[in-house]
């Protein structure tokens, strides 16, 4: 099916996608267990803003089950950025370019602004992995900011130089 999301116009597979999406069991956020991941678990998709789940929903996304997914930083008055990558079965068509690595200095690689607490861009996936292989596919990447849910304090300041802490990559 062709249709334009954002700033790209893409053929999607929504049968293929939610195919796919029935093999996974739950969303990379549930396989950690840290409490940014749970808090991120608990908070999405009810959480969303509306344009980020009329996005997921136009690609046939199941929005409880990210492919990866971490926390970027802990934000003023309890909220969360987050960044994470959800997959659909398709081909971008046409719209930004993913300038990829290393960086091209003509091409544009931009997050689309969907609202107040959220981007998203397209880029393809050219290498995917079971169960989405051997189809085409796209990620479809975000950065929402979500308050924390969870009892108790939300996550503390990040050291994102700290490799030894779970932030789900």
């Amino acid at each position: 099916m062709r249709q334009v999301l954002l700033a790209w116009t893409v053929a999607t597979d929504p049968v293929a996608t939610q195919n796919v999406y029935r093999e996974i069991r739950v969303g990379a956020a549930a396989t950690c267990g840290c409490a940014p991941c749970r808090n991120f678990d608990t908070a999405r998709p009810a959480l969303y803003p509306r344009t980020l789940s009329e996005l997921l929903d136009a690609a046939a996304i199941d929005p409880c089950k990210e492919t990866k997914v971490k926390l970027v930083a802990p934000l003023e008055h309890g909220l969360q950025l987050y960044a994470g990558t959800y997959l659909f079965c398709g081909e971008i068509l046409a719209g930004r370019a993913f300038r990829g690595f290393p960086f091209l200095k003509d091409e544009v690689d931009v997050f689309e602004r969907i609202g107040d607490t959220a981007h998203v861009a397209l880029r393809p996936w050219l290498c995917p992995e079971a169960p989405w292989a051997p189809r085409p596919c796209v990620r479809l990447e975000f950065l929402v900011v979500l308050p924390w849910v969870l009892e108790g304090a939300g996550a503390g300041a990040v050291n994102l130089g700290d490799r030894s802490r779970c932030l789900m990559s």
